[in-house]
């Protein structure tokens, strides 16, 4: 179960609470019961020595007086007792033997209150104090037996006294513990949680402003907390790692940028020489199989740099575009031409068709754009098979789908298959020289455009990528407008007129 750490917080409080409440709850009852039912002992003992110091022959002044029957003598136990003890209280005088002579109070019978065995001990010298339950409703009561000498001879004095206050006490401090705890429980965890919540609320602006920092946000910072704890620690380190990874990212950038600018001028002069060099009609055929597989690989590594190019300004945010009104059908057969020998070469057939609509692009971003999804197509379409790449136009918007005969995508891939450097199968695609970035290149010229790219794909059926553009009639209905005449001119990709 996933728990916030609020939420954890809260519950691991809660419990250490309960555990806490019930613990001194359990320590309270149980002390105030050892202690009322030492003050029902120390009340025993204290009437019972009231008792026997009335009742003894040793109080009585003068010369020792016979009683004249046995009533005196109960009278006289009666009197001693309801003068010591409370009206809800019982006693018994015991002879040696155990057999009751004199009583007093309602739960005391003629059967002794104490079991033989405490009487024996009371006659050693050692007297004792039980809980029994007496009378017909069961009620406990606090018994003591103890030993005294009355005309030379032993007897026991027992006297029982209720522990029905003990228990009331007891029991209205546990409801007032009942009630009072599961309220200051419920109370202190509710403040618990708010505590929880108030201490949280700088991680979780943290949180807030980390998830708004991307990839085209590297320069952004996190709100540093102004109280010096471990969150303004955790606030600083984050920092310091952000600074960290934008120093790398602006140095990847940079050299990715240098290098591409760098390879452009050779690469452009190698394709410029082959070309020449390609022209001529004195080659051998083997020479001439040679200097075009090189021009081949020249273009492949052009692309790459284009590649490069086009990433380094989309992680800058700077993927300018210079839209005209071109000829998407135009657009498709120029991207596609460097590429048919590359289909040549592995025996795929590369068709071009559809209608000739019209579109306000930028023409070399989407030349990108498109060359990558042909050459993903050739890639990935075994010999013999076929790359069909069709112009269309639908609900305003015109668009390009490129469909090859390959081994298809699954769900899975599909999920990141625009990721930059994600490749489908690792193993074939380095076979095949991908590098991972054309079809996430594809996907940002495309989204420049403020147009949309998606996939269509059946495993062992091929797949279809396309690509969606708002059309150029669509904007100039919406008062858009379109690039100067002269400015489409330059792109050599203007719609002719008529």
């Amino acid at each position: 179960m996933n728990l916030t750490i609020r939420v954890r917080l809260t519950l691991w409080f809660a419990g250490l609470l309960a555990t806490i409440i019930m613990s001194l709850g359990a320590f309270l009852v149980l002390q105030l019961w050892a202690d009322l039912r030492q003050g029902i002992d120390d009340e025993a003992r204290a009437s019972s020595l009231t008792i026997m110091n009335a009742f003894s022959d040793d109080s009585r002044d003068g010369e020792r007086e016979e009683p004249s029957d046995v009533n005196d003598e109960r009278e006289e136990f009666v009197e001693a007792a309801s003068a010591s003890l409370p009206p809800s209280s019982g006693a018994q005088v015991l002879d040696d033997r155990g057999k009751a002579s004199a009583i007093y109070g309602a739960v005391a019978g003629a059967e002794p209150l104490v079991p033989r065995m405490a009487q024996i001990a009371a006659l050693a010298g050692r007297p004792s104090s039980n809980s029994v339950r007496l009378g017909e409703d069961g009620q406990r009561y606090r018994v003591l037996v103890t030993a005294f000498s009355d005309q030379d001879r032993a007897r026991l004095l027992v006297v029982a006294l209720s522990l029905r206050p003990v228990e009331e006490a007891v029991r209205r401090v546990l409801v007032l513990l009942l009630i009072a705890g599961p309220v200051t429980l419920a109370t202190t965890t509710l403040a618990a949680y708010w505590l929880a919540r108030k201490a949280l609320r700088p991680v979780e602006r943290m949180t807030s402003d980390a998830q708004e920092i991307g990839a085209g946000q590297l320069h952004e910072r996190i709100a540093v907390p102004a109280s010096h704890d471990e969150v303004r620690l955790l606030a600083v380190t984050l920092n310091a790692m952000l600074e960290r990874i934008e120093r790398g990212v602006v140095d990847r950038h940079r050299l990715i940028a240098d290098a591409s600018h760098e390879l452009r001028t050779p690469l452009a002069v190698m394709r410029a020489e082959f070309d020449v060099s390609l022209r001529g009609d004195v080659l051998p055929p083997p020479a001439r199989e040679v200097l075009e597989s090189a021009r081949e690989e020249v273009d492949r590594v052009s692309r790459t740099v284009d590649n490069l190019l086009a990433l380094a300004a989309a992680e800058e945010g700077r993927l300018e575009l210079l839209t005209v009104r071109i000829d998407l059908r135009r657009t498709v057969e120029d991207a596609a031409k460097p590429l048919r020998l590359l289909a040549a070469a592995k025996e795929v057939s590369l068709v071009v068709d559809g209608d000739r609509w019209e579109a306000q692009a930028d023409p070399q971003r989407l030349h990108l754009a498109i060359s990558n999804l042909i050459e993903n197509a050739i890639k990935f379409t075994p010999s013999g098979g076929t790359v069909h790449v069709t112009s269309w136009r639908h609900d305003g918007e015109v668009g390009v789908t490129v469909s090859d005969e390959g081994p298809g995508i699954s769900l899975e891939d599909r999920e990141h298959l625009f990721d930059r450097y994600y490749r489908v199968d690792s193993a074939s695609t380095h076979s095949l020289g991908g590098s991972g970035l054309g079809l996430s290149i594809s996907r940002e010229v495309v989204l420049a455009h403020g147009g949309r790219l998606w996939v269509h794909s059946r495993l062992g059926m091929g797949s279809s990528f396309s690509l969606a553009l708002p059309s150029w009639r669509a904007l100039q209905a919406e008062g858009d407008g379109s690039a100067s005449a002269e400015e489409a001119s330059r792109s050599g990709y203007l719609v002719p007129e008529g």
